[in-house]
């Protein structure tokens, strides 16, 4: 049996957007049984937990949005003419753990807005959230981080900044391999190049209209939801352990 105590688990500020998933069916709302979604979120918790295996998925998106993050919070902070502090410490609580992106206030535990960065690939990608609702995986994730903070709100910054040189090299070395080009000097795969590239750079674009943000208010009563749910995750891990614990004895 685990030596793990699974009444003590605390859940990622990230992984709410799936626990919170309500089934599809009514019979099984009503029944008070849990999601298709959410349990295959409490497996990789589960996973990690037990035997430290996690999953890290990795895309180009998704390594932009890591490199270039110091990039989105300059030109948040040029855009916004204010300073925002990039957060440092990994915030825990009886339920909820979280790393937020960045904060106004004294601190992070004293934070008087806490905010989250989205570096966007590309135009295409960015543009749509002008016109979009906050994406309620991200609105759970805020009030997580409201919760962990004290903070009474904040906002999804959508940047969109150029990528950096890492991912650029990247894409060129792809291109020249996968192009039925001669060589990098051919004047064929320079203008397929340029073209790329400029899907790729927006320096020519002005600042104040590479910067899109979504509000977020805090909701206790989403905070207090998530809290009542715990119990149920966490006796979800339990008799799961249990079960897995017992196979072919």
């Amino acid at each position: 049996m685990s030596t793990i105590d699974w009444n003590k688990v605390k859940f990622r500020a990230s992984s709410w957007g799936n626990l919170m998933t309500d089934p599809q069916t009514k019979a099984d709302r009503e029944a008070g049984k849990l999601s298709k979604t959410c349990q295959a979120e409490l497996v990789k918790i589960y996973n990690q937990e037990k035997y430290g295996r996690k999953k890290d998925i990795t895309t180009k998106q998704i390594d932009k949005g890591i490199l270039a993050e110091e990039d989105s919070i300059t030109l948040l902070c040029r855009v916004d003419k204010k300073i925002y502090l990039k957060n440092q410490q990994r915030l825990e609580n009886d339920f909820f753990t979280g790393h937020p992106d960045i904060f106004t206030g004294e601190s992070i535990l004293k934070a008087e807005t806490v905010d989250d960065i989205k570096t966007s690939w590309d135009l295409d990608t960015f543009m749509p959230k002008l016109f979009a609702d906050p994406e309620t995986a991200y609105v759970n994730q805020l009030n997580v981080y409201f919760d962990l903070t004290g903070a009474t709100g904040g906002f999804i910054a959508y940047c969109l900044v150029s990528a950096p040189e890492s991912i650029l090299f990247s894409e060129h070395e792809w291109l020249l391999r996968n192009g039925n080009f001669l060589s990098a000097e051919s004047e064929d795969f320079k203008e397929a190049w340029a073209e790329k590239e400029r899907l790729m750079v927006f320096d020519d674009i002005p600042i104040h209209e590479r910067v899109i943000k979504q509000y977020v208010e805090r909701d206790d009563e989403l905070i207090q939801r998530m809290k009542d749910k715990v119990p149920r995750l966490r006796q979800f891990l339990i008799d799961m352990d249990e079960k897995h614990s017992n196979l072919n004895k």
